[in-house]
This record gives C-alpha cells, structure tokens and sequence, in this order.
C-alpha cells in the first residue's frame, strides 16, 4: 500500500457523499442518462499525478488502464483513482465516494455491490468493468483490514 503524497487533496467522499451521489442518480432516467452523469463525474475527478501512474498503482486486470492508491490520515481511508476511459474514470468517481475519508469503522458492514445494486448500476456494468471495481473494492477492503492491525 502506498501513501498519496500529503494533502490528499480529493473532492469525492468530501464533496460529493454518498447520499448526494445517489440522488443525482436517482434523478438520472434511463441508462442513457446515468451514463452521462459517470462521463459528468469523470470529469471532476482529479487526475491522479504522473508519478503516481506506475506499475506498482496500476490495476491488474483491467480492460482499461486504471491507478489506484490506497492510503491513510489521521484514521480515515484515502484513495485516489484515475484511468485512460472516461466511463471507467466515472465508475472509479463512484468507488471513491463510497470509501474516500470514511473511517475502518464506518467502512466495517458498508457493501459496495448493493450499494451499486441500490443505485441501479450493477445490470449496467459490462462483466470486465464489473470485475474491475470488484477487483479494486477488494484492494480497499484488504487496505482497511491492515489498518485495523
């Protein structure tokens, strides 16, 4: 696990919750519009530095180039994610929200798949970008239960 270099300056989990995350969608009609609001969210995420886009962040796995780094500060989960694909980039958006600044305790019972079910996004997900966020929850999962050792 690598840390971001200090401040881990991100707008997702900060400004954008998971509540506000899931209104927009809620108020997205239609798979056509939701995938309008994952390219929206694509382009306010950061991208993540150049000397963060190394081998040792990238995601194996993925259909697309993905980084992500895991890291923690002052108790609280930190991760930072960019990608070449504007729909991944979105979904990355999405996986950000859902565990950026949250706490190993508020992350204990939080269940990232439904919570994409709940939003109405898994039937969306192709199988490789499903197994992507799949893949990468589980890094931050794995990051969370270092943490708590």
């Amino acid at each position: 696990m690598s840390s971001y270099p200090p401040p881990f300056d991100h707008p997702f989990g900060t400004r954008i919750d998971r509540d506000a995350l899931a209104q927009r969608l809620e108020a997205a009609a239609g798979w056509e519009a939701k995938n309008r609001l994952l390219v929206q969210l694509a382009r306010e995420l950061p991208p993540l530095p150049d000397a963060l886009r190394t081998d040792e962040h990238r995601v194996a796995g993925c259909e697309s180039t993905a980084w992500l780094v895991i890291g923690r500060q002052e108790g609280r989960l930190l991760a930072a994610a960019d990608s070449d694909s504007r729909i991944v980039k979105g979904l990355l958006a999405l996986l950000l929200t859902a565990y950026h600044g949250h706490t190993p305790a508020e992350l204990a019972g939080f269940d990232f798949e439904a919570w994409l079910v709940s939003l109405g996004l898994q039937r969306f997900l192709t199988t490789s970008r499903g197994n992507g966020l799949r893949a990468m929850s589980r890094m931050i999962r794995e990051a969370i239960a270092e943490f708590s050792h």
